[in-house]
C-alpha cells in the first residue's frame, strides 16, 4: 500500500466525519484547540472574520464580527485556488474583500506612485469580476439553489464596504475616505476588527454568507450540506482532461495541481508539484507533468484532506517535522516519537466507528504499566486483525516544498509489540522542564525522541542536527533496532557535563542517558528483577566507577549541609574528568572529600552515615576484578547506571534498602 493510496482509503473509510467540526479538550497546559475536519471535495478550511446575513432576494440584514472560536471555516475552493500562494486567484463563494467587495477600488488604501496605483486597480478590478464570473457560473449551474443567487444579487450591487462601514464593522480615515491600514488611537477605543484581525489589515478580512430562508436547511452557507454537494456536482461537471491515475490504476480526471496548507493553515509547501515548465523539474524525462506523476483529482483532494485531518488530530510536530501514526480502521494508534507519560493520560477525544480502538489502548496500557514482559495480546476481531498501521514523516525541503521523508506499514499487533518493546527496555527514572508553577516533573518510563537529541546535543541543538538525529531514532523505535552509536556516546558526554547545565536539564540528561545505554545493553542489569535497583553483584568496571562517584558525593553532600554551606561537590565539578580518566580522577576525589569525612565523623548526627558510606566504598571496591580498578581508560554509560543506583540506594531508608537487596 503506498501513502497516498493508503490516506485516500482512510477518507473513504472514514466518511462519517467529513465536514464535522470537533475540538480537542483542554488537557494539561494544553488549552482547547480546534481540530481541522475531514473537508468534502473541493473545499478547504479558512478563519473568516465578518458573517454577512442576507435574504432570499440577495438583501443585506445584518453584519457581524466573528470571535477566535467561531472563525474557522468550509469554503469551496477551485484546485487553482485551493493552492494559490501569489496572484489573483478567486475562491468561488468565501474570500476576501479584494475579491468579495464590488466597491474594493473606491475604499481600499491607494498606492503611492501613479504607476502603481494603475497596477493596483487593474489588479482589483480583476479580482472581483474574476469572483463574479465563477459565482455566476455556479448559478447558472445550479439555477435552483437560492442560497447562490442571493449572494450572486447582493455582491452584484457592489456596496459591500460601504455596508460594512455603515454597520461599523470597517472603519475609514476621515480625510481620505479609505480603509484605515492600522489603528493609532487609544488601545481603549480601538474597533473589534482590529483585535480580530490581528497584524493584518482591514482589506484582509475573510468574509462568509449566511442566508435566511425558511426551508429547513442551516442558514449558515458554510455549514449546508446540499452546498458542499453542488459544488462538487459543478466542479465535476468542469473536468476536460482525463488520464491514467498512478494511484488508482485507473483512467480518470487528472489534477492539474494540488492542495498546499497540510500542516497547519500558513503551511504553502506542496508535497506534489510541478509547476516549473520552464525549468527541469521534469523536462529532459518527459513533455507533460503528468506523464511524471498522474493523480486524479478525486484521490489528491481526499488523499490531503485526510493527511490534514490525521495531522491536526494526532501529529507529532517538531518544527517543520511532522511524524503521523494511524491506522486507516482504527485511526488512532500510539505515537512512535512521545513518551508513556501522554498514553496514561490518553482518551479518545471523539467516538471512533469501531470500539475495538478503545480496547486495545487499554490492552497496551495495561501492558505497560505491568512493565511489558509479554507480548501484547489484543481482542481485536477477525476484521481489525487484518488492519494496518502507517507511519510517515514529512519535513520541508524548501518554504514551498515538503518531502516525505519515510513510510512503513505494520501489522497492529506488530506495531503495538515494538512500542511496547521500546518503552519497556528503555524505562528509566525521566525528568521534564519544570512546570508553570515551578514544581518538579518526573516519570518513570522511556524518554521521547525529542528528549534523546536534547540529551545527547543539549537544548539549544542546531535546527538541521536535531532533525538528522530525530530521523534517525524514529526507525530504532519502529523496527526495534538499537541507538545509533555516537549518539549513545554523545549522551553519555553530555550527562557528564554536570556544572553546564541547570539542575532539571542535567537530571533529564542523566535519565535519558540510562535509558539509551540500557536499552542498547540489557545485559549491563541481569540479576535484578528491577533494572533501576542497585544490583551490588555487577562487576562491570563502568558501573561500579559511577557507584564510587555516588558515595564521595554523597560524603561531600552530607558535611555541606551540616555546615549550611550552597555550592557544588568535587564530585560535581570532576565529573567530566572522572569519565575520562576515572582511576586517576578518583585519587584526586579521596583527597579532596578527606575534610568532609572529617565533619561527618566530629559529629554524633552522622557519624553513623560516614560508617555506611566507608562500607559501601569498601563493598565497592572488593566487588573490582583484578585489574579493573588500575584501568584509566574512558569509562562507558553504565558508569551513569551505577552511579544513579547507588545515589538513589543512599536516600532510601533501612527498610527499602534491605528489600531491594534481597530482590
Amino acid at each position: 500500500m503506498n501513502w497516498m493510496y493508503a490516506l485516500y482509503a482512510t477518507y473513504e473509510q472514514n466518511r462519517d466525519y467529513v465536514g464535522r467540526i470537533d475540538k480537542e479538550p483542554t488537557h494539561g497546559n494544553r488549552k482547547e484547540r480546534l481540530i481541522t475536519p475531514l473537508l468534502p471535495l473541493y473545499h478547504s478550511m479558512q478563519n473568516a472574520h465578518i458573517t454577512i446575513t442576507l435574504n432570499k432576494r440577495g438583501e443585506l440584514i445584518n453584519a457581524s464580527l466573528n470571535n477566535q472560536n467561531s472563525q474557522p471555516t468550509i469554503i469551496p475552493v477551485t484546485e487553482a485556488s485551493g493552492g494559490r500562494t501569489s496572484g489573483a486567484c478567486a475562491h468561488p463563494l468565501c474570500d476576501k474583500l479584494q475579491y468579495v467587495a464590488g466597491d474594493n477600488a473606491d475604499y481600499f488604501p491607494p498606492e503611492e506612485s501613479p504607476a502603481k496605483r494603475t497596477k493596483q486597480l487593474k489588479t482589483l478590478q480583476a479580482s472581483y469580476e474574476q469572483y463574479e464570473q465563477q459565482l455566476s457560473e455556479w448559478a447558472a449551474f445550479d439555477p435552483g439553489n437560492v442560497k447562490l443567487n442571493a449572494v450572486l444579487a447582493y455582491i452584484r450591487k457592489k456596496s459591500l464596504i460601504r455596508d460594512l462601514i455603515k454597520e461599523e464593522i470597517l472603519h475609514v480615515e476621515d480625510s481620505t475616505n479609505t480603509l484605515l491600514p492600522v489603528w493609532k488611537g487609544d488601545k481603549q477605543e480601538m474597533p473589534a476588527i482590529f483585535e480580530i484581525l490581528g497584524a493584518s489589515t482591514q482589506e484582509n478580512a475573510f468574509i462568509r454568507w449566511k442566508i435566511n430562508n425558511k426551508d429547513g436547511n442551516p442558514p449558515e452557507v458554510y455549514e449546508d450540506p446540499a452546498m458542499y454537494e453542488s459544488w462538487r456536482i459543478y466542479t465535476e461537471s468542469k473536468a476536460n482532461k482525463e488520464g491514467m491515475c498512478y494511484v488508482l490504476g485507473k483512467t480518470a480526471p487528472l489534477a492539474t495541481t494540488h492542495p498546499a496548507r497540510i500542516r497547519n493553515a500558513g503551511d504553502k509547501a506542496k508535497l506534489i508539484s510541478s509547476n516549473d515548465s520552464s525549468g527541469y523539474t521534469y523536462r529532459g524525462r518527459f513533455i507533460e507533468a503528468d506523464e511524471a506523476c498522474g493523480v486524479s483529482t478525486e484521490v489528491t483532494q481526499k488523499a490531503h484532506s485526510a493527511l490534514r485531518w490525521l495531522i491536526s488530530r494526532q501529529g507529532w510536530y517538531d518544527g517543520d517535522l511532522v511524524v503521523l501514526a494511524w491506522s486507516p480502521g482504527l485511526l488512532k494508534v500510539p505515537s512512535p516519537c512521545g513518551n508513556v507519560q501522554e498514553w496514561e493520560h490518553y482518551t479518545l477525544d471523539q467516538p471512533t466507528p469501531n470500539d475495538q480502538v478503545t480496547q486495545l489502548v487499554k490492552q497496551f496500557k495495561k501492558e505497560l504499566s505491568g512493565g511489558g514482559k509479554e507480548l501484547l495480546r489484543t481482542s481485536l476481531n477477525e476484521n481489525d486483525i487484518k488492519n494496518r498501521v502507517l507511519v510517515l514523516s514529512l519535513n520541508s525541503a524548501s518554504p514551498g516544498r515538503m518531502s516525505l521523508s519515510s513510510f512503513q506499514e505494520f501489522t497492529v499487533s506488530e506495531y503495538l509489540n515494538n512500542l511496547l518493546s521500546w518503552h519497556s527496555k528503555a524505562s528509566w527514572k525521566q525528568h521534564l522542564p519544570k512546570d508553570k508553577e515551578g514544581n518538579d516533573r518526573s516519570y518513570i518510563g522511556a524518554p521521547s525522541i525529542s528528549m534523546i537529541v536534547k540529551a545527547a546535543y543539549g537544548i539549544k541543538v542546531d535546527d538541521k542536527l536535531r532533525k538528522h538525529a530525530l530521523s534517525r531514532l524514529l526507525p530504532c523505535i519502529l523496527y526495534n533496532l538499537p541507538i545509533p552509536p555516537d549518539l549513545e556516546k554523545q549522551c553519555v558526554i553530555q550527562a557528564s557535563k554536570r556544572h553546564a547545565m541547570e539542575w532539571w536539564e542535567w537530571e533529564m540528561t542523566l535519565g535519558v542517558s540510562c535509558s539509551v545505554y540500557l536499552y542498547n545493553h540489557p545485559q549491563t542489569n541481569t540479576s535484578s528483577s528491577d533494572t533501576m535497583s542497585l544490583d551490588p553483584k555487577i562487576t562491570d568496571r563502568s558501573y561500579l566507577f559511577g557507584r564510587l562517584l555516588a558515595v564521595a558525593e554523597a560524603i561531600e553532600t552530607s558535611a555541606l549541609n551540616i555546615t549550611k554551606t550552597s555550592r557544588p561537590t568535587n564530585a560535581e565539578k570532576l565529573m567530566q574528568r572522572f569519565q575520562q580518566r576515572p582511576s586517576e580522577t578518583w585519587s584526586m576525589l579521596e583527597k579532596s572529600i578527606q575534610p568532609y569525612r572529617n565533619i561527618l565523623k566530629k559529629n554524633e548526627n552522622t557519624v553513623s552515615f560516614l560508617r555506611s558510606y566507608d562500607a559501601y566504598i569498601d563493598n565497592i571496591m572488593e566487588t573490582f576484578l583484578m585489574g579493573q580498578f588500575m584501568d584509566n581508560g574512558p569509562l562507558t554509560g553504565a558508569y551513569l547506571l551505577g552511579y544513579h543506583c547507588q545515589r538513589a540506594f543512599i536516600h532510601k531508608t533501612k527498610e527499602e534498602k534491605n528489600a531491594e537487596l534481597a530482590k
